[in-house]
């Protein structure tokens, strides 16, 4: 995990740094994402942004948004391009969580460890590196 570099969570409850975490759960390869913040100096486990529902088909970078603070999840995912929130849901019990088709790369910019194992862990390529667009580039695409 890069804690080096970080991302602003708005909650209901402030602003907080996080660093992502990124894994497999151990029973079925699905993809883990969590998230890490700084308490004093070390850090420190935040949160989980996805659930393991184990009896659901998903792609190795698709995953369901645990259902704490969905809301301030999904838009942490949308506002950070972290991923594509897909229509489709899962279920478990009474509840239903949301599914999200996570960008490997660009999760691989905050915890390339994690992706990679990930990666292996589910018998796929790890995803290269996006190149970074220069500013000449980004003016060409806008016309």
């Amino acid at each position: 995990m890069d804690t080096n570099k970080t991302l602003g969570y708005d909650w209901e409850y402030g602003h907080e740094e996080v660093a992502i975490r990124v894994s497999s759960y151990r029973n079925n390869g699905n993809l883990y994402v969590g998230l890490c913040h700084k308490e004093g100096r070390e850090w420190e486990d935040f949160g989980d942004v996805t659930i393991n529902l184990p009896y659901q088909f998903l792609e190795p970078n698709e995953a369901f948004i645990t259902g704490d603070f969905t809301k301030d999840m999904l838009h942490f995912i949308k506002e950070h391009k972290l991923g594509k929130v897909l229509n489709e849901t899962g279920r478990s019990g009474y509840a239903t969580y949301q599914k999200v088709a996570f960008d490997l790369a660009r999760l691989a910019e905050f915890d390339p460890e994690g992706v990679a194992e990930h990666c292996r862990f589910a018998g796929i390529e790890v995803p290269k590196e996006k190149p970074q667009k220069t500013k000449k580039q980004n003016r060409g695409e806008e016309r």
